[in-house]
């Protein structure tokens, strides 16, 4: 890669869209030293990475403006607003820079209007459906104030004042990247992005640790798990809140715990979870703390038998793309971009919006033919490897 590219995002480690972000810099690293990364939210200890001094009183200001967006929020929906300047305009236009690349901004990473006045070329790279939309990240469904030939769908006011400011700031067209053709879609059909250049992209995935493995006996702090070919070990890996609504967990759970056979299923949870959402659980699980390390990650996926993603929306979920690196078939419904990860009844099963009982015929389905499942999963994963990755994004910005 020519150009010296600086890559933006919130955060390094939290979330699948901050780690899918983290891929694709060490992807890009690995072969040159054109690229530099800085966060806002640092997790790992990976030195390259750069971010503020944590005594910085405008970054004080701007955690503190998103937490109370947060939790003053309107609907069950993430919401970013992205209203506070920051100090990354200044780093973007440093002259060491001929590219940026954005990520996933939000909570306050970078203002619209600061974004608005970057003078190198733009790439930004989309993990959910926010910029092309007001504040929100998803929407279940589409309004006309925002989509061509969409429903007649009331916008929250305050919704519809962001979607104007980003339309009436962002006169220079971005070079768009999407991770899904269903985002790409989106955005196509979108009134503020229809005519900007868009490219697929997806997701990589560090293959050398993420792939097949024998794992009978998992040991892992105060966790000592056998596999027992009576019970069927389900992976739900949670990001942030367990009891996520779009994330979807609280399906998985119900329809585990109303089963006629509840007792042969296991749901093996993977992330931070409140002693409130503790309570909650009602089917037979497995609670780990949040992990980090992904080579325990590793060792989860090929101990489970499959994985649950029971998003009511979601993009391309890189844990889905893990899974299936490993070898690991996947039970989903069939919405957003996940389709684009599962093959039905070749790599996964993928259960109709929202029937239960069809999710529950998925697990069964999977676990009878998660073998040759697995087989097929494995050889599907090769489109995901951080060299294909590097090999697209190097060719993008040498062309810019």
């Amino acid at each position: 890669m020519k150009k010296k590219v600086l890559i933006i995002s919130w955060s390094d480690l939290y979330g699948g869209a901050a780690r899918a972000c983290y891929e694709t810099y060490k992807s890009l690293s690995s072969k040159n030293k054109n690229v530099d990364y800085f966060v806002q939210k640092k997790i790992s200890k990976d030195h390259r990475i750069k971010t503020y001094n944590k005594n910085n009183l405008n970054l004080i200001v701007r955690k503190l403006f998103s937490l109370i967006i947060y939790k003053l929020r309107f609907s069950k929906n993430d919401h970013s607003y992205n209203l506070i300047n920051s100090n990354i305009l200044k780093i973007s236009n440093s002259e060491k820079y001929e590219i940026i690349n954005l990520h996933w901004i939000n909570s306050e990473t970078i203002s619209l209007v600061d974004l608005s006045k970057i003078k190198k070329k733009v790439v930004m790279t989309l993990h959910d459906m926010w910029a092309f939309c007001g504040s929100e990240h998803y929407l279940y469904e589409l309004p006309s104030k925002y989509f061509k030939n969409a429903k007649n769908i009331k916008v929250n006011f305050f919704n519809y004042c962001i979607w104007k400011l980003k339309k009436k700031l962002w006169k220079k067209k971005f070079q768009v990247v999407v991770p899904s053709k269903w985002l790409a879609n989106l955005a196509k059909k979108s009134h503020l992005m229809s005519d900007y250049k868009i490219k697929i992209i997806p997701y990589c995935v560090n293959q050398n640790i993420y792939k097949k493995k024998i794992i009978k006996d998992l040991i892992y702090k105060n966790f000592s798990l056998k596999k027992d070919i009576k019970i069927i070990d389900i992976l739900f890996i949670s990001a942030g809140k367990l009891f996520n609504y779009r994330k979807g967990f609280d399906l998985l759970d119900k329809l585990i715990f109303e089963s006629n056979n509840k007792n042969k299923y296991r749901i093996i949870i993977v992330g931070a979870c409140r002693e409130s959402d503790k309570k909650k659980i009602k089917s037979n699980h497995i609670l780990f703390d949040k992990i980090d390390d992904i080579k325990i990650l590793s060792k989860i996926y090929n101990f489970s038998d499959l994985l649950a993603l029971p998003s009511r929306l979601d993009n391309l979920p890189l844990v889905g793309l893990e899974a299936h690196s490993c070898g690991l078939p996947i039970v989903a419904f069939n919405v957003g971009g996940i389709p684009e990860i599962i093959t039905h009844k070749k790599t996964g099963y993928l259960a109709k919006a929202f029937f239960e009982k069809d999710f529950i015929n998925g697990i069964d389905y999977v676990y009878k033919y998660k073998n040759t499942l697995g087989i097929n999963a494995l050889n599907k994963s090769k489109k995901w490897s951080q060299k294909a990755t590097e090999q697209q994004y190097s060719k993008l910005f040498n062309s810019l």
